[in-house]
């Protein structure tokens, strides 16, 4: 239920993108795509100077949204791969890097707010099993090659998650969790299966 809400969230941010002739919602979500980028780069550079005023290494910081890129890129490129060679994915790419663009800005700005960081807590049983079960889900219904891809989206996803919880803490692996169900079930646009 969490992951659809979040789901839901991720897809309402732009929903007349999806609308008029496949020029016009390239155009919008080109649009959306350059909005989330611009809102991440300030709400990053304002964690930096927050860092630096509060005397912590950002070393760390540049590592997880390093890792973030990766993940993003990977991710973004195998959801493009699944609908090539259709006219339809380069805009579903875009629509992935919008989400998880989105998704980062506001755990950025979740370490902005932070005065401290909090203890970190595990993830829920139930919500790693969540995550495993529809990875295996995916796995059934990709080629070799597309598997392949999907597991390197997920290794990088994995690494982002470690280093991003290792400075966020709190409740950061169950919300990062969460959050990657919710791409994986937002990805899909065939019948879900989950």
């Amino acid at each position: 239920m969490v992951a659809f809400v979040l789901a839901y969230q991720l897809l309402a941010a732009a929903p007349e993108c999806n609308q008029g002739t496949t020029y016009d919602i390239r155009e919008c979500w080109d649009k959306q795509d350059a909005a989330a980028a611009a809102a991440l780069a300030s709400t990053y550079s304002a964690v930096q100077a927050a860092f630096r005023e509060r005397g912590l290494d950002i070393e760390p910081l540049a590592q997880s949204q390093s890792a973030w890129t990766d993940a993003r890129d990977k991710t973004c490129s195998f959801e493009y791969e699944q609908y090539l060679p259709g006219t339809i994915a380069p805009q579903l790419g875009t629509e992935c890097d919008v989400r998880m663009t989105q998704a980062r800005t506001g755990r950025l700005d979740t370490v902005l707010k932070q005065k401290a960081r909090p203890r970190e807590a595990p993830v829920a049983p139930a919500t790693d099993a969540e995550l495993n079960r529809i990875y295996r889900l995916y796995l059934e219904r990709l080629s070799k090659s597309q598997a392949a891809s999907f597991a390197a989206a997920q290794a990088a996803w994995t690494s982002y998650r470690d280093k991003w919880c290792a400075i966020e803490g709190g409740s950061c692996l169950a919300m990062l969790t969460n959050e990657r169900i919710a791409e994986l079930e937002a990805s899909w646009l065939g019948e879900p299966f989950w």
